[in-house]
């Protein structure tokens, strides 16, 4: 059984063989002969079998050539692994998981990901798409690096930078009624077939919280985790609904949907980028990271929320 002191062990190993002479292997590694011979025959205590015959000059054993070869094997792993690491590159087939909203995905993300995969082709990624409670559980689990998310995320064991603020507007289909009007309250709205987020997601706790806040109680026909199926159900006139900005910006573009003032109302959501606390990340998760972070000019903010020592 091999401890990790024997890849010095194993060089000591490869020396001799090569040098032929005990003395000439510790010159070679800058050591003493007695360092040397003492290496040597501790990997022979440990593997139980003799590695050189020492009557005159060193010679190999049958079990001594044979770990040469190994050795020689395990060196060149040895030197291909801190040359990779040492260039900060990924090896081929490494990957992580990273966690992020839908709406990151499909408009925050393509281009960002497109332009590291093409500088890190061998990194493998796998994105876990969820609602943000979910991406914060698997960031507590240690199933993802990091996450893109709807804040606020409150949990000491996380650490969250904003990187994005976006506005959350009432949107109906081209034909809808209020698409006549400049301007509606929210006691109108609360009359309407209404399409909203998940019970458990911030967007759809700032809306509920604004209809809290006027009195009235809104009639919600469906809630759904998608703003994308959200969006076409609009379209179709199944109901109004509030959505980000983003999600919504091609459709009012193009007449499919109309956005609907709403008296006194201004909501709007932050997307952040979410980590556990202390988390370790290696030159392929940094580098994709440090292109999000730059992307949206909060670099000194990561750097400084990194920078912050963990009381968790």
């Amino acid at each position: 059984v091999f401890t990790l002191m024997n890849l010095q062990h194993l060089r000591y190993l490869l020396a001799v063989a090569q040098a032929g002479s005990f003395t000439r292997a510790a010159a070679q590694m800058y050591v003493t002969q007695p360092t040397i011979s003492s290496g040597i025959a501790q990997l022979e205590t440990e593997l139980g079998v003799k590695l050189f015959n020492r009557a005159g000059r060193p010679e190999l054993t049958l079990e001594g050539r044979t770990l040469v070869n190994y050795a020689r094997q395990i060196q060149d792993l040895a030197e291909e692994a801190g040359d990779r690491l040492s260039k900060r590159e990924a090896l081929s087939g490494q990957g992580f998981q990273f966690g992020a909203i839908d709406t990151a995905v499909i408009y925050l993300l393509p281009e960002i990901l497109r332009a590291y995969l093409s500088k890190h082709p061998d990194v493998e990624l796998s994105v876990q798409v969820a609602p943000s409670r979910d991406l914060a559980e698997d960031l507590l689990a240690n199933r993802s690096e990091f996450a893109l998310i709807t804040m606020p995320i409150e949990n000491p064991r996380l650490t969250t930078i904003s990187l994005f603020r976006d506005k959350l507007i009432l949107v109906a289909g081209s034909s809808h009624a209020f698409t006549k009007k400049k301007i509606v309250t929210l006691e109108q709205i609360a009359h309407e077939r209404l399409i909203l987020f998940d019970e458990n997601s911030v967007s759809r706790r700032i809306v509920d919280e604004k209809f809290a806040e006027a009195g009235v109680s809104p009639r919600v026909v469906m809630t759904m985790r998608s703003p994308e199926a959200m969006r076409k159900l609009a379209e179709a006139g199944v109901g109004i609904s509030f959505l980000p900005f983003l999600t919504v910006e091609s459709a009012l573009k193009s007449g499919e949907l109309k956005e609907i003032h709403v008296k006194g109302l201004h909501l709007s959501r932050e997307i952040g980028l979410a980590w556990k606390n202390g988390r370790y990340f290696g030159p392929a998760i940094h580098g994709l990271i440090s292109a999000i972070v730059s992307e949206f000019g909060k670099t000194a903010a990561f750097v400084e929320a990194r920078a912050i020592p963990s009381t968790q």
